[in-house]
């Protein structure tokens, strides 16, 4: 029974783990994007001053989106920008205290989260059913929901990163490895070895 629970939440973190990729994947290629329309841009405007509408409103939303699209990969492979030094030292000399403190880190996190996305939703739902946009009327306009409702997504993918790295904390209290599928990374364990080097 447990060992069929513990198959099934490996099967779930590996949708989750692919669904973050995509995410993360899926920025990554915007920002190509965003780099041709700026060099279009900049080409036209200077070479047959004949700019392109809009681009500088594509890019000002563009930041947000690529952002939220990407953070939760960025907390999943451990390049969140955060003071290692005193947490890592703690982890690597006395483990369970270490755990117990990632565990407050990452329920933090959740609740951060939450807040952001009930702050969130229904600033989504207004800007869906308002019909707001960004630039000008008559030049280039673009609808603002989007922006918004990725935010939201990326903010509920990060509480749910979270979660999973607070329940590897608890597992690694009890001597349990993490439910990271195969081709994940241990972080903590990386973060502890690379500040012990």
């Amino acid at each position: 029974m447990l060992s069929s629970i513990l198959k099934l939440l490996n099967g779930a973190r590996y949708l989750f783990d692919l669904v973050v990729v995509s995410a993360n994947a899926a920025a990554s290629g915007w920002i190509f994007v965003l780099m041709a329309l700026v060099t279009a841009d900049i080409l036209l405007r200077f070479v047959f001053d004949s700019p392109i509408s809009g681009v500088t409103e594509i890019v000002e939303i563009s930041i947000v989106i690529v952002l939220y699209l990407q953070l939760t990969h960025t907390l999943k492979v451990g390049r969140m920008t955060r003071s290692d030094a005193l947490y890592s030292a703690i982890l690597r000399r006395f483990p369970a205290v270490g755990n117990i403190m990632g565990f407050f880190f990452s329920a933090a996190g959740v609740g951060l989260m939450i807040a952001i996305i009930k702050g969130g939703w229904p600033k989504w739902l207004q800007a869906y059913h308002g019909d707001f946009f960004v630039g000008n009327v008559g030049v280039f306009t673009f609808p603002e929901w989007p922006q918004r409702l990725v935010l939201v997504f990326g903010c509920a993918l990060l509480a749910i990163q979270f979660a999973l790295m607070a329940l590897d904390n608890i597992r690694a209290l009890f001597g349990k490895p993490s439910l990271a599928s195969g081709k994940s990374i241990d972080v903590q364990s990386e973060v502890a070895e690379e500040s012990g080097k």
